[in-house]
């Protein structure tokens, strides 16, 4: 009996020893440092950094508005005013003014920009010289004045009425003139036509006008 119990507690004791023993190496103590070369050779894993999911805002297409390009057409405006609109300069630019007291002829010379009025007048009409250095002028009741171009006063050249040629002064009709100009410079003859009854006649100009 005593050698089975002696038994038993020397396996008790060898059972107890173990038992302490396998606990000591199951402690880890934190306190001990890694050897160098060990802990070298754990990489070491960065944590993981999570960027903000961007948000993406619903931008509306712009609509593409065609645009209208503005041609713009050569037309003639009404003038509100008496005063001529110059839209063009060939040489000589002559505009008619009709007022109460008679036509008024507004001059305009290219060349130098000069500008100047002629008138009141009574009705009728006029043509520039073929040079551009004189005026014509034919009024209605027959009279034929004339005028170099800067000059702002008119000549009496001849009296249609007192000459008894146009049958329209004859018979009290109102005459339709029409001026044109023959020869070669600076000696010029002046052709007046009558329209109603087909009448032309031709008349010699001063030189000292049209030169």
């Amino acid at each position: 009996m005593r050698s089975e119990k002696h038994v038993l507690s020397i396996l008790f004791i060898l059972t107890m020893t173990f038992l302490f023993s396998a606990c000591n190496l199951g402690v880890v103590n934190p306190n001990v440092e890694l050897d160098p070369t060990l802990s070298s050779e754990i990489p070491v894993i960065p944590a993981e950094t999570f960027s903000p999911v961007p948000t993406f805002t619903a931008t509306p297409i712009p609509t593409i508005v065609p645009t209208f390009t503005v041609t713009l057409f050569n037309s003639i405006m009404p003038t509100i005013t008496s005063t001529p609109q110059w839209t063009g300069c060939p040489g000589i630019v002559v505009t008619v003014d009709d007022t109460k007291k008679g036509d008024i002829l507004h001059i305009l010379r290219c060349d130098d920009g000069l500008e100047y009025q002629l008138g009141p007048l009574a009705k009728g009409v006029f043509a520039i010289g073929p040079n551009n250095n004189f005026l014509i002028y034919v009024s209605l009741d027959g009279f034929v004045y004339a005028a170099r171009i800067g000059d702002r006063y008119l000549n009496t050249l001849y009296n249609l009425g007192r000459e008894h040629v146009f049958t329209v002064f004859n018979k009290k009709v109102a005459p339709n003139f029409q001026i044109s100009f023959t020869g070669d410079g600076p000696i010029y003859r002046l052709v007046i036509l009558e329209k109603n009854y087909d009448q032309k006649r031709m008349y010699e100009l001063p030189i000292g006008l049209t030169q």
